[in-house]
């Protein structure tokens, strides 16, 4: 169950990096967070506010979210959702750029305009 800070620190995260994703680019994002905190939610602020990890905290807005009902719901749905439909990535790109690091990972899928991977 998510803890109100994991649920704060996802919708933020969601609200930043898959604003104008469909629902389901927006479901990946979550997948994604909870993969790399291991399902464990209090771990996933920790996650998110890891250093270059996700490019909207690397700025820091000082805004909140704006439509935090919203994406309340997406995230929990995606939170409690078994099926993981990154195919356990725990990192992703927008499709228009090229990282250094997408060649030493598995490519999973690509959902809207981000390509998700996990470790080979």
């Amino acid at each position: 169950m998510l803890t109100e800070a994991a649920l704060i620190c996802l919708v933020l995260n969601v609200e930043h990096e898959a604003k104008g994703e469909s629902m389901l680019g927006q479901y990946a994002v979550v997948h994604v967070t909870r993969n790399r905190a291991k399902y464990n939610p209090d771990k996933v602020c920790e996650v998110v506010f890891k250093p270059y990890q996700f490019s909207w905290t690397i700025k820091m807005p000082g805004d909140t979210a704006k439509d935090f009902p919203k994406y309340a719901h997406i995230v929990k749905m995606a939170w409690d959702s078994p099926a993981d439909i990154t195919i356990g990535a725990t990192h992703y790109h927008a499709a228009y750029i090229k990282p250094y690091w997408a060649a030493k990972m598995k490519r999973t899928v690509k959902i809207g305009n981000h390509i998700f991977y996990r470790s080979k």
